[in-house]
């Protein structure tokens, strides 16, 4: 096997806030329904999770809806900037913080769409807590699970 043979590695851009975070504040705050924070407070807040990493997302946003989140989705990519989705914040490896826009769905999107109880099956809103979902499936008799730790 020679080198030429190897694939071309991966390229990793460097974990940095986009030129003008700014620009990309007010675009967000356009076009997205949701609440946008950009505030150092919010930032802080978001700078953690269950483990000891601590890294300072670039802002956050708490989407409305689905939909919402994918327009926040189109703006960041438009400014090149990174994007971490985020749920309870419960990591124990640091995977709810990064160099980001956040989004955090829990706060909104967090309802069942609709549960087939012949498919045995659900669609929820990626914020929904695994105990509420179990509340509301309860009367069907269908249970979502494993049971994490928490």
């Amino acid at each position: 096997m020679t080198t030429s043979d190897l694939p071309v590695p991966a390229v990793r851009r460097p974990a940095a806030p986009p030129r003008d975070t700014a620009a990309l504040e007010r675009a967000l705050r356009e076009r997205v329904d949701g609440e946008v924070r950009f505030d150092a407070g919010s930032r802080a807040a978001y700078s953690t999770d269950a483990s000891n990493f601590r890294q300072t997302p670039i802002g956050v946003v708490l989407p409305q809806t689905p939909e919402a989140a994918a327009e926040a989705l189109a703006v960041a990519r438009e400014h090149d900037a990174p994007v971490l989705s985020r749920g309870g914040g419960t990591s124990l490896a640091g995977q709810c913080t990064n160099t980001a826009v956040v989004i955090d769905w829990s706060k909104y999107c967090d309802r069942v769409e609709s549960v087939d109880e012949t498919a045995r099956t659900c669609v929820v809103q990626p914020g929904i807590v695994l105990d509420q979902l179990n509340r509301q499936l309860a009367p069907t008799g269908l249970r979502f699970g494993p049971e994490p730790a928490s």
